[in-house]
């Protein structure tokens, strides 16, 4: 199996890397309260005055400000579950970005990160000026065909240099966010260094290993064993059997840990060019038997359907009952050990590399393309499409990007030695809140907005928590791209089949997956399952993917 990354894009601006923060804190739905959409009769923006500065140029010819008097825009967005702020403009970041750019946003943040928050919003007919969401990729073509969004191809060309110049840098992009039309409609995420693609990866309790005398497991069946060691020896030493082994807010981190050591994925992949999709595959079988297995014994946390936040998962770590998990350096590994500094005498994490399984499959499936399906789209109702596409080119320039990475220079961080460091309150906060938190105070965060990533912002997080390397280079040489399903855009008649029918068998697979894994249904069943999914139409899901993914690849 080739374990080679086809991406090895190098960055020529700065070299950047996937940032934790506002990735893992978009899945939290415990978001604030939408405002009204936009209007679509709306005039051009209102501006307001604001005294006239001079023309500056903010990279690459990109001139600020953008207009001699305030402009005000809207944007749609979820905020976040651990950004306590009214809307982003409480952010520092963005507070300064309006000084820069004279252009203020309107945020109308969604109550959650769902698809139909999503939904309600796109059918309003009333739509902001942007529209940002993590599902660009399955919705920029449905409703650019429909004439909802506006095409940006011209306008980059002619007025977002920053833009332009990433993608003539980089071809790779422009194909993975160009729809099959030919159209660009959405600004993406992007993660130009391909040394930091990895996202999360399994953690272990390295201080419990040493307790039960064994080493880092390598294959399904150490992971077995590891699990039922934690479990039956004590290694937090209590005298009490309250430990659990393995824990997770989602089964989706379970099946990233264990399927693709039985040569499948949970979800969509490609294999010799086929698209497959792992539960409708018989090697599937093996997976759920597996996790049955660990779930029979207690070794998978019995509570995993109903422990689904990090709240819950923090209070396992840091209580010192969890062994093992599947998670983000920062976030996760980070922040349980700055948790645990001076309060734990052992506590130590360490990072494990995918297991091989049964018949010698081993890779990682937790990496993402150099451009992610979050960014920011332009509604077509819009009155202001030169001013829009100049503040988002923005978010591309050197001063955007540290500006979303780090904040404001003197809040956030201080330049030492040439570099941007974060202040010491910020990496390390005195007032009862986790770093996470704190950042997110001051910028919305690199790992998800539309702009760069840069690798300096989790590098400082993870020294902060004691981590002098990244754990995540270690997963490279595991993340097949071959494999790797890749962000497709459905042509909208591909997509009035797979909607439908993939609303069914979402929650069909769900449900029985999860009743094989804890013993509600016999693993014995699994071939009607299948057969099930066949009665289900999912052979045409299949097929329109398999268009999509051959049209992807210029066949």
């Amino acid at each position: 199996m080739k374990k080679v990354n086809k991406f090895g894009v190098v960055l020529i601006v700065l070299t950047l890397m996937a940032s934790l923060a506002l990735s893992a804190c978009s899945k939290n739905t415990s978001e604030k309260t939408p405002e009204s959409g936009g209007n679509s009769s709306k005039p051009a923006a209102e501006a307001t005055d604001s005294p006239k500065s001079e023309k500056r140029d903010a990279g690459n010819g990109l001139m600020m400000p953008i207009a001699d008097k305030v402009i005000n825009l809207s944007l749609w967005a979820p905020s976040g579950g651990n950004f306590k702020g009214k809307d982003f403009n409480d952010k520092f970041s963005f507070q300064k970005m309006e000084e820069n750019t004279g252009v203020h946003i309107n945020f109308q943040h969604a109550t959650e990160a769902s698809e139909e928050a999503f939904s309600l919003l796109m059918s309003s007919g009333k739509l902001p000026d942007m529209i940002y969401t993590s599902m660009w990729d399955k919705e920029a073509s449905k409703y650019g065909s429909k004439g909802a969004l506006l095409p940006l191809e011209k306008l980059i060309e002619e007025k977002a240099p920053n833009i332009k110049k990433i993608l003539e840098e980089n071809p790779d992009i422009r194909g993975l966010i160009t729809s099959p039309d030919g159209h660009i409609y959405y600004l993406p995420n992007l993660m130009l260094d391909s040394r930091y693609l990895t996202q999360m990866f399994p953690q272990i309790r390295q201080d419990w290993l040493e307790k039960v005398g064994l080493p880092m497991p390598e294959t399904t069946d150490d992971w077995y064993n590891v699990l039922k060691a934690f479990r039956e020896n004590d290694p937090n030493n209590n005298g009490k059997a309250d430990e659990i082994p393995l824990v997770t807010v989602n089964l989706n981190n379970i099946m990233f840990l264990f399927a693709p050591a039985f040569g499948v994925d949970y979800e969509f992949f490609v294999e010799n060019g086929m698209v497959k999709y792992g539960p409708y595959d018989p090697r599937f079988k093996d997976v759920v038997e597996y996790l049955n297995k660990l779930y029979n014994e207690k070794l998978l946390d019995p509570n995993y359907l109903v422990d689904t936040t990090f709240k819950t998962l923090t209070e396992k770590v840091t209580t010192d009952v969890a062994g093992a998990w599947f998670g983000w350096a920062g976030s996760y590994m980070g922040n349980f050990t700055q948790l645990m500094e001076g309060k734990h005498p052992t506590f130590s994490i360490a990072p494990v590399l995918p297991p091989k399984g049964p018949n010698g499959d081993q890779r990682h499936v937790s990496f993402r393309w150099p451009a992610g399906p979050q960014g920011i789209a332009v509604s077509s109702q819009t009155k202001n499409a030169d001013e829009i596409i100049q503040w988002l080119d923005y978010q591309y320039s050197e001063e955007g990007i540290t500006l979303n990475n780090f904040g404001v220079e003197g809040k956030s961080y201080d330049i030492v030695d040439g570099q941007p460091k974060f202040k010491k309150e910020v990496t390390h906060p005195e007032n009862g809140v986790s770093n996470t938190e704190e950042l997110l105070n001051h910028t919305v965060g690199g790992g998800s907005w539309a702009t760069v990533e840069d690798p300096r912002y989790s590098q400082q997080i993870r020294e902060a928590s004691g981590q002098m390397d990244n754990p995540a280079e270690l997963f490279g040489p595991y993340n097949n791209f071959d494999y790797k399903m890749p962000p497709l855009q459905l042509l909208p008649e591909e997509n009035d089949i797979v909607v439908p029918i993939m609303a069914d068998v979402t929650t069909y697979v769900t449900e029985t997956i999860n009743a094989f894994i804890m013993g509600k249904k016999p693993i014995s069943d699994y071939d009607k399952f299948i057969e099930q999914l066949k009665n289900m139409k999912f052979d045409l899901v299949l097929e329109q993917y398999q268009k999509a993914y051959d049209r992807f690849k210029g066949k």
